[in-house]
């Protein structure tokens, strides 16, 4: 796309508007489109699996402690969340097939981590790394793990709403506080003029 598309707008340009500023301009724009778009797909994508992660842990949990090992697990949260969560479930399928092809279980969560991108799925690779080490119970720490990041989650909301005033102020002023001097003012100030206008006249 970064080869044809700068390609096909200065082409389309060159046709139409016949000027070699605006053709160069269109060729820029045509190279710099596709990263910005893929930027905001990538964007997205790690914010889906962001929100999407504690409802998976919870799914674990409930499989782990059904009687399922974590392979199993992770197989089986992967087939449930195909419909709802379908970027967690693709990645935790590529786990699953790594981890038959014969990769080691971390070093397969690892590469999820770096493919995805997002802080949250690094804290709880390092999790189960810290569990695999020490021997924990590997459902606790998964609920647990759930339980930070939906604390996290709603700290992050909170946060969000509470600068929600801050950014309403430039609209308030800027469109808001106008329109009230407007109405508030404008008669004093057409009664003032008025007045002088009369007052003048009579002298």
């Amino acid at each position: 796309m970064k080869l044809v598309l700068p390609d096909v707008l200065a082409v389309a340009l060159l046709v139409i508007i016949k000027t070699f500023l605006f053709v160069v301009i269109a060729a820029a724009t045509g190279f710099l489109l596709p990263d910005l778009w893929l930027s905001s797909a990538m964007s997205r994508r790690s914010h889906r699996i962001r929100l999407s992660l504690p409802d998976a842990l919870d799914l674990m949990v409930i499989c782990m402690e059904a009687g399922l090992g974590l392979d199993q697990a992770i197989v089986r949260v992967g087939n449930e969340l195909k419909i709802s969560h379908p970027e967690l479930s693709d990645e935790f399928l590529i786990v699953s097939l790594e981890q038959r092809a014969g990769k080691p279980r971390l070093e397969a969560w690892r590469h999820m981590a770096d493919r995805t991108g997002v802080e949250n799925v690094r804290s709880f690779v390092q999790m189960l790394v810290q569990t695999e080490r020490f021997g924990t119970p590997i459902s606790k720490a998964l609920g647990a793990f759930a339980d930070n990041l939906r604390l996290r989650r709603r700290q992050q909301a909170e946060e969000m709403a509470a600068k929600t005033t801050i950014k309403l102020i430039p609209p308030l002023v800027l469109f808001i506080f106008p329109s009230l001097f407007i109405v508030l003012l404008g008669p004093a100030i057409l009664m003032i003029g008025r007045n002088l206008a009369a007052a003048f006249a009579g002298q």
